[in-house]
C-alpha cells in the first residue's frame, strides 16, 4: 500500500466544488420505427407530457429501409443500427414549465448543430421521480434530390438481396429463377437513396461528450434554483461516476453495491477536501488506491466485478483513514516544508468499507410445517398405541391357549376347559376388532397404511428442517469485519521537536511546557518524610 499520510503540506483548507452532475446517455436503435412508436404513444406511456417531431412517420420507414440495405451490402456481422437515441435527465422543477415549449427548446439545441430528422418525447417514470427526454435522431441527412441508380446492364440478386455476378447463381437445377431472387434489367432503377451516408461524427465519443455539455448548458439557462444547476462529470477528477440501473437489469444488486461504494468514495473526497487536503493529494490517493490496482487486476484477471468491488472497499477505507490522519495532525507543529511534526505513533483505522447490509425480509415461518409434523405424529402415536393393544391381546391368547393345553391333560376339569375356550374366543373377537381399528386410523386421515404415514412424516420433517435452517441463517448475526489499522511512526522526538521550534522561531504551546515541567518533577529524587527519618 502506498503511504502518503506523512507528506501533507500546510494550508488553510481545501475547497469542495462538486455540484449535481448531468445525465445524458446515448443508445443504438435496431428498430427505429418501433422505438419512435413506443416513446410517442399515449397508450404505451403512462406519463407522456409532450411529443415533438420534425419529420413525418414515413421518414423512419425510408430510413430503416436504406440502413438495412446498406448494412446487408456491407457484409458486416451483427445487427444493423437504424438510428440513435439520447436520454436526457431533467431537474424536477422543470415539470412546472410549459411541456411543449420545454421539449421544443431542448430539441432545438440539438437541431442547431445537426440537420437531421428527429423525434422527441417528454416523460416521467412510473413513480414520477425521474423527468427525462427521449430524443431519437437519424445518423443521415436527407438528400435535397433523391438519388436513383440506373442499371448499365442486367443485375442479379439472390434471396438475401445480395448482388451476384451471373444469372446462373440465381437459377435452380431446372434453369428456373429461384423464389426470392430477382433480375433488374438494363436501364431500370436498381437502387433509390433518400439519405446521404451516415455521419461518422455520431459514432465518436466526442459527440456524446459534446451533447452532455450542450444539454447541461441548456438546462442551466432555464432553471431558477441555483441548487438545481448541473455540471458535466469530469472523468479525470477525484470523484467517481455512478452507474444508471436500467429497467429489469439482471445485475441490479451488483450495480447498487458498486454505486454505494462510489458514493462513499465521493463523500470521503468531500470530507478530505474540507478537512484540509489538496486536490493533488486526493488524486494521488485515487491513483494509488483505485487506478493502479484496477489496471493490475485487468491485466491479471480480466473483467471481474467482485475484484473491482474489493478494490473500492479498500480505497474508501484508505481515504477515510486519510481524513482521520488530517484531523489528528491538524494542530501539529510543522517543519519548514510544511510537513507535520509527529512526536508519537499515530494509529489510523483503514478498515475496508463494508457493503450495505442486505434486507433480510420477514423471518421464515415454520408454523405450517410444525403443525403438519404434529398432526402426523398424533396419527403415528394412535397407530402405535393400537398396535400395542393388539400385541397385548395376542399375548393373552397365547397364555390362555397354553393354560387350555394343560387343562386338557387333566381329568374331571371339563368346566374349567369350557371357561378357557370361551375366553380365547372372546379375545380373538377383540383381536379382530383391534386390527380393524388399526386399519381404520390411517384411512380416516387420507392414508392407506402405516407406510404412507411414515413416508409423509419423513417429508414433513425434511421440510421443517429446511425452514429451521433458513430461520437459523436469518437469526445469525452478520460477521463483523476485522478492523485494519495503519500505524504512522513518529518522525521527531520531543527534544528534536523543541530544537526545530527554536530554529524556526516558533513559540512552544502551553501543553508542551506543562508536559516538560511534569517530566522534570518526575525525574527529581523523592524527599524522605520525617516519619521515615524517626524510624531509622
Amino acid at each position: 500500500m502506498t503511504i502518503f499520510f506523512g507528506s501533507v503540506s500546510g494550508r488553510k483548507g481545501g475547497i469542495v466544488n462538486r455540484r449535481n452532475h448531468s445525465f445524458v446517455m446515448e443508445s443504438k436503435l435496431h428498430d427505429v420505427k418501433g422505438r419512435v412508436d413506443y416513446i410517442s404513444s399515449p397508450k404505451r406511456q403512462e406519463n407522456l407530457y409532450a411529443v415533438f417531431s420534425n419529420v413525418e412517420g414515413s421518414y423512419w420507414d425510408l430510413l430503416a429501409e436504406q440502413n438495412q440495405r446498406d448494412f446487408a451490402k456491407s457484409g458486416t456481422e451483427g445487427t444493423c443500427i437504424e438510428a440513435r437515441e439520447l436520454i436526457i435527465m431533467l431537474p424536477p422543477s422543470l415539470i412546472d414549465y410549459d411541456h411543449e415549449l420545454l421539449l421544443k427548446y431542448m430539441t432545438s439545441k440539438f437541431l442547431e448543430k445537426y440537420d437531421v430528422g428527429c423525434c422527441a418525447a417528454l416523460h416521467h417514470n412510473k413513480s414520477k421521480t425521474n423527468l427525462h427526454i427521449h430524443l431519437i435522431f437519424s445518423e443521415r441527412e436527407i438528400r435535397q434530390e433523391v438519388e436513383r441508380k440506373i442499371a448499365s446492364r442486367n443485375m442479379f440478386y439472390d434471396e438475401t438481396g445480395k448482388h451476384v455476378r451471373t444469372k446462373k447463381e440465381i437459377l435452380d437445377e431446372d434453369g428456373n429463377l429461384r423464389p426470392g431472387c430477382k433480375v433488374i434489367k438494363k436501364g431500370e432503377v436498381y437502387e433509390t437513396n433518400f439519405f446521404h451516408p451516415k455521419k461518422e461524427e455520431f459514432k465518436s465519443n466526442a459527440f456524446l461528450e459534446n451533447m452532455k455539455q450542450v444539454m447541461t448548458d441548456a438546462i442551466n439557462e432555464i432553471v431558477k434554483d441555483e441548487n438545481e444547476k448541473l455540471q458535466v462529470f469530469q472523468k479525470g477528477g477525484p470523484y467517481l461516476a455512478t452507474k444508471k440501473i436500467g429497467k429489469n437489469n439482471p445485475k441490479e444488486a451488483e450495480i447498487k453495491a458498486d454505486n454505494y461504494l462510489r458514493q462513499e468514495w465521493n463523500r470521503n473526497v468531500d470530507r478530505s477536501l474540507l478537512t484540509g487536503a489538496s486536490e493533488v493529494e486526493v488524486m494521488m490517493a485515487k491513483q494509488s488506491q483505485i487506478d493502479e490496482p484496477v489496471a493490475e487486476s485487468l491485466r491479471d484477471h480480466g473483467q471481474n466485478p467482485k475484484l473491482f468491488t474489493g478494490i473500492l472497499q479498500k480505497a474508501v477505507g484508505y481515504l477515510r483513514g486519510f481524513v482521520e490522519f488530517l484531523r489528528e495532525t491538524k494542530y501539529c507543529d510543522r517543519d519548514t516544508e510544511g510537513n507535520p511534526l509527529i512526536d508519537h505513533d499515530v494509529r489510523i483505522d483503514i478498515t475496508p468499507e463494508p457493503l450495505p447490509a442486505k434486507s433480510k425480509g420477514k423471518r421464515p415461518s415454520s408454523e405450517k410445517q410444525e403443525a403438519e409434523v404434529m398432526r402426523l405424529q398424533q396419527i403415528l402415536n394412535k397407530m402405535k398405541k393400537q398396535e400395542q393393544k393388539i400385541y397385548a391381546i395376542e399375548k393373552a391368547i397365547v397364555k390362555l391357549e397354553k393354560d387350555l393345553k394343560q387343562v386338557k391333560k387333566k381329568w374331571f376339569h371339563r368346566k374349567e376347559q369350557k371357561e378357557l375356550e370361551g375366553k380365547i374366543e372372546s379375545k380373538k373377537v377383540q383381536l379382530e376388532k383391534a386390527k380393524a381399528t388399526l386399519d381404520l386410523i390411517p384411512a380416516q386421515h387420507g392414508y392407506q397404511n402405516a407406510l404412507e404415514v411414515t413416508k409423509a412424516m419423513k417429508v414433513a420433517k425434511a421440510e421443517l428442517k429446511k425452514i429451521q435452517q433458513a430461520q437459523k441463517e436469518w437469526d445469525a448475526s452478520e460477521t463483523k469485519q476485522e478492523k485494519l489499522y495503519l500505524t504512522i511512526p513518529a518522525n521527531v522526538r520531543n527534544v528534536e521537536k523543541r530544537e526545530v521550534q527554536e530554529r524556526i522561531g516558533q513559540k512552544r504551546s502551553i501543553h508542551d511546557r506543562l508536559e516538560e515541567k511534569k517530566q522534570i518533577v518526575e525525574q527529581r529524587p523523592k524527599k524522605r518524610s520525617s516519619r521515615d527519618v524517626g524510624a531509622r
